[in-house]
């Protein structure tokens, strides 16, 4: 088998094993070129990993948040409205109340600044396309100017 083949077969069986909550849970834009969608795909199985790694512990594998302690990102209000906040967010942590859904939240969220701007994007292209979240790609040239603007 051509090495072009194999690592095309190797995608297709890793995105076609993927659980059929996740695919009807996960936003697909019809306006992406056959390169980037293989590219978002890919944000979203690797963003998916990193955010079980990352952030899973508070906000629930399922994005739910937990409780009256940790806010949800599913169906975000706060979340989808300010997508470069958002990401700032992600990498260097937040404090103070913050109202999600007509719901307050008062807990210290430590960022993880050893993300690299492409991890970042991979998480953030995750999070904001899935649980009923529709944002679209979120590239790393977008994350790195997020992260430029973030206010200190």
């Amino acid at each position: 088998m051509p090495k072009n083949n194999f690592f095309a077969f190797i995608f297709l069986l890793i995105t076609a094993c993927a659980a059929p909550s996740d695919k009807k849970d996960t936003f697909i834009p019809d306006n992406l070129s056959r390169r980037d969608k293989t590219r978002y795909q890919q944000y979203l199985i690797k963003g998916k990993s990193l955010y079980r790694q990352h952030c899973s512990n508070c906000h629930q594998p399922d994005g739910r948040g937990l409780a009256s302690l940790y806010p949800p990102l599913a169906k975000s209000d706060y979340l989808m409205q300010d997508i470069p906040r958002a990401t700032c967010i992600s990498k260097n942590g937040q404090e103070g109340s913050i109202v999600v859904n007509n719901k307050e939240y008062n807990m210290k969220m430590p960022g993880v600044p050893t993300l690299t701007n492409l991890e970042v994007a991979e998480i953030m292209t995750y999070i904001a396309n899935s649980w009923g979240n529709e944002y679209g790609f979120i590239s790393v040239s977008d994350v790195k100017k997020n992260l430029e603007n973030c206010a200190q």
